[in-house]
């Protein structure tokens, strides 16, 4: 009984007789009115909320907010049943959490754990986003067919490799299921993972956690901590075009169930900065291949000037094993076919254990195609007969590969709801 959730729970509903729990957390009958204090509402104009439903899931296209928390979780259960209530129960949180709502009514019973912890209250949502996704062992772990899905496992979704130059820690890598909250307020991505982490209690837990941030007031395309502007090439938000023949996926794909859904890379990239910092200008814009103060290409004046790659070919003006031109060589239909919707954060968190910066970049992108996209350009990158320079300053420690899945376009369904027939 412990470990069956009863979403009535999350949504306040304390009828006697209810047989369940949010994965531990439930409601009794008394109302403690002392430790419950009036809660003043906060007016959440349209333009601070976004819905949760649609045909896609937001964060995926969505204007980048300056926040994000990003939670693996492990699925600790074998009953599929329980998956399928987890689902149900993230899908009307989320709903709920992007509206700026609390998750129960006022006043909670004194008797029991708040079931809303709280520290939300009273901030605007920033625009939260909260983007669910699926690793290839929720379908098969140690070749076992945990919950009856192996068959429904898309091809191409497999667990993240190691590539060249690749420092991958267990405790920092991949996992059954992954969450993106993005808000303006740090407050309300912590405040979304730490409630939905806690409804999964008995269900799945933790297994690894990254925050990243923005630069708030900027103007442009935001900066890494290399200094240099990071996403000039990105397609716009607006290209329908772009977004379903490079990122959507469809019913061309053969995995009907995830028609509507995505591949999500996220890969926690620790960046050498004190080593970085001792580089000469010269030697940063040549490993990047562009210039610094106004991101354009080496050959160019502007950031969005286009690098005239083929017109330099023994890579005088920009060095061949430059960043940008390893990234994408600009060599027509193929170089498009690859392209892929980056969406990264720049992470902070003091020192490492040997005592330097602990920080770098928390790189997201979207593909719909893992192989034939984000993996063609990676393998580019860390060809180790001429690898990208900027593998000497970085250091991939985290991160996986998901599947996202497909958005929920009514009240009353949930999440990877046609994944289980």
């Amino acid at each position: 009984m412990g470990d069956k959730i009863n979403r009535r729970t999350f949504l306040g509903m304390t009828a006697t007789g209810a047989a369940g729990l949010i994965l531990g957390d439930f409601i009794g009958k008394e109302k403690h009115t002392e430790l419950a204090a009036p809660v003043t509402k906060h007016e959440t104009s349209e333009a601070e909320t976004i819905s949760f439903y649609g045909s896609h899931q937001t964060g995926v296209v969505t204007p980048q907010q300056n926040f994000a928390n990003i939670a693996s979780f492990d699925i600790t259960t074998d009953d599929v049943k329980q998956l399928q209530e987890l689902l149900k129960t993230w899908t009307e949180m989320a709903a709920t959490l992007m509206e700026g709502k609390p998750l129960a009514a006022e006043p909670q019973d004194g008797k029991f754990p708040p079931t809303d912890t709280g520290e939300q209250i009273g901030l605007a949502t920033g625009k939260l986003t909260i983007t669910f996704a699926v690793g290839a062992t929720l379908f098969e772990k140690e070749g076992k067919d945990r919950f009856g899905l192996r068959a429904r496992k898309p091809q191409g979704l497999t667990e993240m490799p190691i590539f060249h130059k690749d420092s991958l820690q267990e405790q920092l890598t991949h996992g059954d299921i992954v969450v993106q909250a993005c808000s303006d307020d740090p407050m309300v991505c912590f405040h979304a993972i730490r409630n939905l982490s806690k409804a999964a209690r008995g269900v799945a837990h933790l297994r690894w956690q990254q925050t990243g941030q923005l630069g708030i007031k900027s103007d442009g395309t935001k900066r890494n901590l290399f200094g240099f502007k990071d996403g000039t090439n990105n397609p716009a938000l607006q290209d329908d075009a772009f977004m379903n023949n490079n990122v959507w996926i469809d019913g061309a794909d053969g995995i009907p169930w995830l028609t509507g859904g995505t591949y999500m890379v996220v890969r926690r990239i620790q960046m050498r900065i004190e080593t970085w910092d001792q580089q000469p200008f010269t030697n940063q814009e040549e490993i990047m291949g562009r210039q610094k103060v106004s991101g354009a290409p080496m050959d160019g004046k502007s950031e969005f000037d286009q690098p005239l790659f083929a017109a330099d070919a023994k890579g005088d003006k920009t060095p061949l094993d430059s960043h940008i031109r390893l990234s994408n060589p600009r060599e027509g239909e193929s170089s498009e076919r690859e392209r892929i919707l980056r969406r990264g954060y720049n992470f902070m968190e003091n020192l490492d254990s040997v005592g330097r910066l602990n920080a770098g970049l928390l790189f997201v992108c979207f593909n719909r195609n893992l192989q034939t996209q984000f993996e063609s350009i990676q393998k580019r990158l860390t060809n180790p007969k001429m690898p990208d320079k900027m593998l000497s300053y970085t250091e991939t420690t985290g991160g996986g590969y998901y599947a996202v899945l497909p958005g929920v376009t009514t009240k009353g369904t949930y999440l990877g709801q046609h994944l289980f027939g």
